[in-house]
């Protein structure tokens, strides 16, 4: 199983979609050519252009508007780094207890939770916004994909586990 692209149903999922702000509006926002308003057709990160990105719509400072995108970016990248150290925790264990003689059906629900897990995590990670575009679903996500790891860790015979 391999999420491709899941840019649009994540953004679903958060506020700005919610708000009938398009992608365009924040990655191709509006530019005046002499009279004419068009579109920047240079898609790239809101962060590279927050006056003509972000407060269009937002009465904030340039630095506030920085500073809310790097706590959200901040907090997913931890919950992240969790989640792939748990991952990494995982196999190990599994390693380790396919060593040291347990069976492929002892290790079939810690195989199942190994994949569910890194699902989830490839998932938020393909998603290239670093959490922003939805943050309360992609820390849900990787919630899931921590709990599914850990329960695949106590799936491991304990006789194996360490």
């Amino acid at each position: 199983m391999k999420a491709q692209h899941p840019e649009f149903e994540i953004y679903n999922q958060g506020i700005h979609a919610r708000s009938n702000v398009s992608c365009a509006d924040c990655h191709m926002p509006y530019a005046r050519t002499g009279a004419m308003k068009i579109s920047d057709h240079h898609v790239r990160s809101p962060l590279l252009n927050i006056n003509r990105s972000c407060q269009s719509c937002h009465a904030f400072s340039e630095q506030e508007m920085k500073d809310r995108v790097e706590q959200i970016q901040t907090r997913f990248t931890e919950s992240r780094d969790t989640a792939m150290n748990a991952l990494m925790e995982l196999i190990e264990d599994i390693k380790k207890a396919k060593a040291a003689g347990a069976k492929d059906a002892d290790l079939k629900a810690a195989w199942e939770a190994q994949r569910r897990g890194q699902f989830f995590i490839d998932l938020v990670e393909a998603e290239n916004s670093v959490g922003f575009h939805a943050p309360g679903e992609e820390l849900r996500i990787l919630n899931q994909a921590i709990d599914a790891i850990r329960k695949g860790q106590l799936a491991i015979p304990a006789r194996t586990s360490r």
